[in-house]
């Protein structure tokens, strides 16, 4: 019998840090995960050389003394990645049709006003006023700066607006309003639904500093599950968590497809909520607990390109660029009338001095419903119809971006695609959502879900719980873990960092 003091469903970011924070700790932690790779959206592959990332396009804050850097020392982790740091003048490009155009986002607070001011000189105060509003919500959430001793309620606030109708109120420029939520697909941003905090976090931290992680996202994954393992942990692979049992109205152990039972005095599940619970035997559950996870709206799923190319055709790009067929960055509503309207194209490092891309990513959004005939099908056997569709849905998309990039065609030695039905089948979120729970101003608490469940000794991580990204999701691990040991202890040692 497999006995441990925690086990953690899912090897995706989530559960690697609690994996990692735990077993730091003392605990006996064994995480398990359904695939030959962990890393879940931190993972990559490689097609005959070209290393391409799974969803980690790039993360924030690693700058000396930056939030990320400090928590990424604590995890000891930081010394083992390569990193390089995005053009700081420009580590995002947003671009229109029929706009010459492109509009940077520069890295610093002031180097972020400054370059688009240039643009947009009589916005300077306006802009100013943003950066400013960015800082005062970052420094209003709990572990966004840990030198900050403040509690959850100076965060409520910003809990309650939308971050569309913020940035009307911050500037009467609808130009500029569309530039400023130019980078909505980090967070599936809807218009009538996204809060301020998921727009504020996210740019705010970013501006501070962008970085990539040359040779492949999957180095963070392998870094922290080797600090798991240093520390006497399991890491699992091909281990596919299908029941969750107990008795007396206690979780008690993990059932594997296989019939292997993993007991635990706590069960952390890194996936979504939903399936999560639906794995739950019944006498277990909280009568409609699982009802109402599985009726909250997820975000939306992505479509995405990657193009292995010929060598020393298209220069390796230090930012993102960002395009939209009208004025508007709140396309998600849209994704399914003129298909595809919006794209962010980049080119992931292979090495630290890369002169020439390898290959590029482009990233749109795509609806569940557009898959949906393929729902009970999985990877690699879903068909000749779904391969058609998936080359038809490639060329609209480079259409697309050989209006930018005219010569991009000429480039591509091999295309190879993913759509929401990929996502779903690597990471188990419902419909392929990018990013989980969708999060609504209108109605806040119900969209953030709690690390502790209603069913005694299981907990929730990752990306469902306030935020996503690979800060966000650090954080919620902190939450989880505090949920099981003393915080305050956890974050003082954290602070010492």
């Amino acid at each position: 019998m497999e006995k441990y003091d925690v086990v953690i469903i899912g090897a995706g970011l989530g559960g690697l840090l609690c994996g990692s924070i735990l077993s730091r700790e003392g605990y006996s932690v064994c995480v398990l995960d359904q695939n030959s790779r962990i890393g879940g959206s931190i993972q990559s592959f490689t097609r005959k050389g070209v290393i391409f990332n799974t969803g980690l396009n790039y993360t924030e804050s690693l700058g000396e003394g930056e939030i990320l850097n400090r928590y990424f020392k604590y995890f000891n982790i930081l010394d083992k990645l390569k990193i390089k740091r995005m053009d700081t003048d420009s580590f995002e490009r947003m671009s229109y049709a029929f706009d010459e155009n492109e509009y940077p986002f520069a890295q610093g607070y002031n180097n972020f006003t400054e370059s688009l001011s240039k643009y947009f000189p009589k916005e300077k105060n306006n802009l100013q006023k943003y950066v400013s509003d960015l800082q005062k919500v970052g420094d209003s959430f709990p572990l966004y700066n840990l030198d900050n001793n403040i509690s959850e309620e100076a965060s409520r606030p910003y809990l309650t607006i939308g971050a569309f109708d913020y940035l009307k109120s911050v500037t009467n420029d609808k130009k500029l309003q569309a530039i400023l939520a130019g980078m909505n697909s980090l967070y599936g941003g809807e218009k009538h639904r996204t809060p301020l905090y998921v727009h504020a976090l996210i740019n705010n931290s970013f501006i501070k500093s962008s970085w990539r992680l040359p040779g492949g996202s999957s180095q963070l994954a392998l870094a922290i599950a080797k600090t798991i393992e240093e520390n006497g942990g399991k890491v699992l692979r091909k281990s596919k968590v299908v029941k969750l049992g107990g008795k007396n109205k206690q979780l008690e152990y993990a059932e594997l497809n296989d019939g292997t039972r993993f007991f635990a005095k706590h069960i952390i599940s890194n996936l979504h909520p939903a399936p999560t619970l639906n794995m739950v035997e019944p006498e277990l559950a909280k009568k409609g607990h699982a009802t109402r996870i599985n009726e909250l709206p997820n975000t939306i799923g992505m479509f995405t390109l990657y193009l292995r190319l010929k060598p020393e055709t298209f220069p390796y790009l230090n930012y993102n660029h960002h395009y939209f067929n009208e004025y508007n960055s709140w396309t998600t509503k849209n994704a399914g009338k003129n298909w595809p309207g919006h794209y962010m194209l980049y080119t992931p490092p292979q090495t630290m001095d890369d002169k020439w891309a390898k290959g590029i990513i482009i990233i749109t959004y795509m609806p569940y419903a557009e898959v949906a005939k393929w729902d009970n099908t999985f990877v690699e056997q879903r068909g000749n119809g779904y391969l058609e569709f998936k080359q038809k849905k490639a060329e609209q998309l480079i259409d697309l971006v050989s209006e930018k990039f005219p010569n991009i065609k000429s480039c591509i030695e091999e295309i190879y695609s993913s759509t929401p039905l990929t996502y779903r089948d690597y990471t188990g979120t419902p419909n392929g959502s990018a990013y989980g729970i969708s999060k609504d101003f209108r109605d806040p608490l119900s969209t953030i879900i709690s690390p502790k469940s209603r069913v005694k000794n299981l907990y929730f991580t990752g990306q469902n719980l306030n935020m996503h990204g690979i800060l966000g999701v650090t954080i919620n691990s902190i939450i989880t873990c505090g949920s099981i040991i003393e915080p305050n202890y956890l974050l003082n040692k954290i602070r010492q960092y």
